[in-house]
């Protein structure tokens, strides 16, 4: 018996029994509907997409995959708002030391004079930052954080390297030219991070619930194989965790 038919039947056996909050529902408003998972990136071109101030010859699309230079600075975002969705993201970097991420539930253009939007990006740094940059391995291994002064988020694993952080409870991160792969969990403020197949990190936004999804461009050149998304029910949200709604 499916799912609708079970629904139809228990609802018939509700109405016999005198149950009003069973006998409320229609029968059509029970859907057979599931979530399931779509390309945000399709492998072909940058669909779904708007640039916000890099450049023309930043992004492109080659051999299947989603390619950055890293310059200039900045983000390009997703046409439409998310609010509710979990990110199944496969990405590399070209090069020793590279710095990009994922901005989620952000602003649709940069914030004041920085290239980059208000919102919580999930980085992505090759393991050779720190080296490069003599800087605690901890930053590595898929910091979330609060962006361009963000308010009202509290971190599941609180950083002592940068207040504010959350750090990841392991280091999963490949080397550079292997994938990586992340799924971002991100759920009525909530947003949980697995790295290379084992959930290591999160982050909590009173805030921001909604907004838009922006890939980084930061200096390096990245690549992505796979932008996945699964949208997932609303929540209850008030206006003002909401990000600003493009223009254009």
């Amino acid at each position: 018996m499916n799912r609708r038919n079970f629904a139809k039947r228990l609802l018939m056996a509700s109405a016999g029994l005198g149950i009003p909050s069973l006998t409320t529902f229609s029968v059509n408003e029970i859907s057979d509907s599931q979530p399931g998972f779509s390309k945000l990136f399709n492998g072909k071109d940058l669909t779904n997409f708007v640039d916000m101030n890099t450049s023309e010859d930043t992004w492109w699309v080659e051999d299947g995959m989603l390619k950055c230079t890293g310059w200039p600075i900045g983000v390009m975002r997703t046409e439409k708002q998310y609010e509710n969705f979990i990110l199944d993201v496969e990405w590399r970097f070209m090069e020793e030391g590279g710095n990009s991420g994922m901005f989620v539930w952000a602003d649709p253009f940069p914030h004041e004079d920085t290239p980059f939007p208000r919102g919580i990006e999930v980085q992505m740094l090759d393991p050779e930052w720190a080296v490069i940059h003599n800087r605690p391995d901890e930053y590595v291994h898929g910091h979330l954080f609060p962006v361009m002064g963000l308010e009202g988020t509290i971190p599941d694993n609180p950083s002592e390297v940068v207040p504010g952080r959350s750090y990841a409870l392991e280091k999963r991160m490949n080397n550079t030219r292997q994938w990586n792969r992340y799924i971002v969990v991100c759920v009525d403020g909530t947003i949980k991070l697995s790295v290379n197949g084992r959930f290591v990190n999160g982050i909590r936004s009173t805030k921001r619930k909604k907004g838009y999804i922006c890939p980084e461009s930061e200096g390096a050149e990245i690549h992505f194989r796979r932008i996945d998304i699964m949208e997932l029910p609303g929540s209850v949200i008030s206006p003002e965790q909401i990000a600003p709604v493009a223009k254009i």
